[in-house]
């Protein structure tokens, strides 16, 4: 099967009630568990890489599946019910990220991925324009509501700004966001900002931005 967003977002749905249950709860409700024993069929967990969203989080939230399914087979209650309720959690946010990722996927609306990627940075528009290759003016036809929509290779760079500043927002302010664009990157070999005219790098950029993430997780 082939999870999508929207069964992302019933499943935490799902998942935020059986916490509270637990939350009341001295031992671990059939509830809990019956829930948990879904996760495989209900993430498809058996052919995890049919799941299209970032890596980063599609990892933490089978980790916690797992780890979950584990908890739920512990001996002692006690340890049963605390293994059980931080598994949970960490898959409450794993589900949280994934359906907050939506707007930035590659069917979203370019303007909304836009104005999303401004309100995040509330940088002056001028760095933005700066980090997108155009102009100030264009940026601001752009962002006006009755302005004109970006072609399509300048809508590419939008949405892979979009994607990699919304990794980044988990580990850096906006200031910060934009420092890293502009600073050298070791894997990458030089600033990130420097690949944005390639679209082949756009993959790369994702995935240092990803990388970055990982490593204040």
């Amino acid at each position: 099967m082939k999870a999508t967003v929207a069964d992302l977002g019933q499943l935490l749905s799902q998942v935020n009630q059986v916490t509270a249950l637990l939350q009341r709860s001295a031992t671990v409700p059939d509830e809990v568990g019956q829930l948990i024993d879904s996760f495989e069929s209900a993430l498809g967990a058996a052919t995890p890489l049919r799941l299209q969203a970032d890596p980063y989080l599609t990892t933490t939230l089978w980790a916690a599946a797992f780890r979950a399914e584990k908890a739920l087979r512990h001996d002692d209650a006690a340890q049963r019910r605390r293994d059980v309720r931080v598994a949970l959690e960490q898959l409450r946010h794993a589900l949280r990220d994934l359906t907050e990722d939506r707007p930035y996927a590659d069917d979203a609306p370019v303007r909304e991925v836009l104005n999303r990627t401004v309100g995040i940075l509330a940088a002056p528009q001028k760095t933005l324009a700066d980090l997108l290759g155009v102009s100030g003016r264009q940026l601001q036809r752009w962002l006006a509501d009755d302005g004109s929509e970006p072609g399509s290779d300048d809508a590419a760079r939008i949405r892979a700004v979009g994607q990699v500043v919304n990794q980044l927002r988990h580990s850096f302010t906006g200031p910060g966001v934009l420092a890293w664009f502009h600073r050298a990157h070791p894997e990458l070999g030089r600033p990130p900002v420097e690949l944005l005219d390639d679209p082949l790098c756009y993959p790369r950029l994702l995935a240092a931005a990803a990388g970055a993430r990982a490593m204040t997780a």
